[in-house]
């Protein structure tokens, strides 16, 4: 919609990985490394974490396209699977037909496969993205497959991908989790990286002008989006659409409190926000507690001057035997107020 208008021959800030599109940023590259790692390594064992559009998929689909090498790739990213389902892609993915849908005739033949690639001397690697979803039996069937043995050691490579309980999850499972060599978590990038990542994908798209972004509208950007490239790309997206449509070459930062709720379903604070209804509850019983002592102080004293009062009743009866006034009558102490028990006399 805009390109023409900024002078661009791509679009900057698709939400869709695009593996060219990728800013390496340290902790991008660290990734990188270790996937590539475990490619090659006979011993390969790699858990990716990372929340919800922090690129682990578009680093993926680097990794992917950056393989040279005589090996087999078995990519896997449609991970809603039952039992058996798992065996059953794995195959696919081979290139091979399932002979029996049997869980144990799959797992003979996936077993016999990863023999004759040994004796190849073809690597095979397993990857599989948004693994967060793989069921505990699923999981377990990979620790399996990880731990079949051929000629150089670990028949099958392993990668998996996902977002923040995949690591907790694989952590459940001890023996998976002592065949995992690297957990690495992808964070948000920094504000100096967001900038970066701004620029680069303006530069990637054709950009050769004027900074488009200036540093107070990147600051804006990462606190809302916390360096999450997809939530970036959203907005800088939504605030390049601002622009074109006021026909304006660009950027006003206040078009982010405009477009924030659009974007990111989120609301601006507006005012101090009013306390919840537990907590206007807590605020209640506090107060009603604070009452109850003191009307708890009060009938002890109320008490004790009744028990002084009858003493004195009781002297005076003695005195004057023919005169008795009740003495707590007269001062308007209530008849509801009783005397202290002998014990606390």
């Amino acid at each position: 919609m805009y390109l023409e208008f900024f002078g661009l021959h791509r679009h900057p800030f698709r939400i869709t990985p695009e593996d060219d599109f990728i800013y390496m940023s340290q902790q991008h590259s660290r990734a990188y490394v270790y996937m590539s790692s475990a490619i090659w390594s006979s011993e390969g064992f790699v858990v990716i974490s990372g929340e919800i559009g922090s690129g682990k998929t578009t680093l993926l689909k680097k990794t992917v396209r950056n393989l040279e090498g005589n090996l087999k790739l078995l990519n896997i990213s449609y991970t809603n699977l039952e039992s058996k389902d798992l065996f059953g892609l794995i195959l696919r993915k081979a290139g091979m037909k399932v002979e029996d849908d049997g869980k144990v005739a799959m797992l003979f033949q996936i077993s016999d496969y990863l023999e004759q690639m040994a004796k190849a001397g073809t690597p095979v690697v397993l990857t599989i993205d948004e693994a967060q979803n793989l069921t505990r039996e699923n999981l377990e069937d990979i620790r399996m497959l990880a731990g079949m043995e051929s000629m150089g050691g670990p028949a099958m490579r392993v990668i998996l991908l996902g977002q923040p309980e995949l690591k907790q999850a694989v952590l459940d499972i001890p023996q998976l989790a002592q065949r995992v060599k690297l957990f690495f978590h992808l964070e948000g990038l920094t504000l100096k990286e967001t900038a970066e990542y701004i620029d680069y994908r303006l530069l990637v798209s054709g950009h050769g002008g004027n900074k488009l972004f200036d540093g107070d509208t990147v600051r804006e950007i990462h606190k809302l989006s916390k360096g999450i490239p997809r939530l970036i790309n959203k907005l800088c997206d939504g605030m390049m659409m601002c622009a074109y449509s006021e026909d304006r070459p660009f950027i006003d930062p206040h078009d982010l409190k405009s477009i924030r709720k659009d974007l990111l379903g989120e609301e601006l604070p507006e005012n101090t926000p009013q306390p919840t209804d537990s907590k206007k509850r807590e605020h209640s019983v506090e107060q009603s507690g604070g009452h109850s002592a003191d009307l708890a102080g009060v009938s002890s004293a109320l008490l004790r001057m009744a028990e002084a009062l009858e003493r004195i009743d009781n002297r005076l009866a003695t005195i004057f035997p023919d005169e008795q006034v009740p003495l707590k009558e007269s001062v308007g102490v209530p008849d509801n107020v009783k005397p202290l028990s002998p014990s606390r006399k």
